[in-house]
């Protein structure tokens, strides 16, 4: 009861209860699988922290695949052994950038799956260069 009046004061006072702004948790870096055109093939990236996604992410964290087969699902088994399935809309190519054209999953969790803008994520040994075409991103 002594709490509940302190809240209520509390509040209509705008005073705060809460904890304070940094209470020593640090943000968990956002899990990504790019889906990129490499002009001779499809690959299928994962990253564990998105902001590091201008690098080859290893054979481990890469898989390929034919194509990306928009309208159905598909699926490709990374070098880890991990599998990630993915369905992507019928119209996923043709859908404006940032828009949500599908979901996957890797046997751990959930993907909510968008349409990338396009960038180069890296250049293979070969001289094709890899450009998000999809991202996915852990749900």
């Amino acid at each position: 009861m002594q709490f509940t009046k302190l809240a209520i004061i509390a509040f209509l006072s705008g005073v705060g209860l809460a904890a304070p702004a940094d209470a020593g948790l640090s943000k968990r870096a956002r899990e990504s699988i790019h889906m990129a055109h490499c002009n001779t093939y499809y690959a299928v990236d994962y990253y564990a922290d998105d902001t590091k996604d201008n690098v080859f992410p290893g054979s481990n964290n890469e898989c390929v695949s034919n194509t990306f087969h928009e309208g159905t699902s598909s699926s490709c088994k990374f070098g880890s052994g991990v599998t990630f399935s993915w369905f992507l809309s019928s119209n996923a190519l043709s859908a404006s950038q940032g828009s949500q054209v599908g979901t996957g999953n890797n046997g751990f969790h959930n993907f909510n799956c968008f349409r990338d803008d396009g960038h180069t994520l890296y250049t293979d040994g070969n001289g094709n260069k890899c450009s998000s075409t999809y991202v996915c991103f852990d749900a």
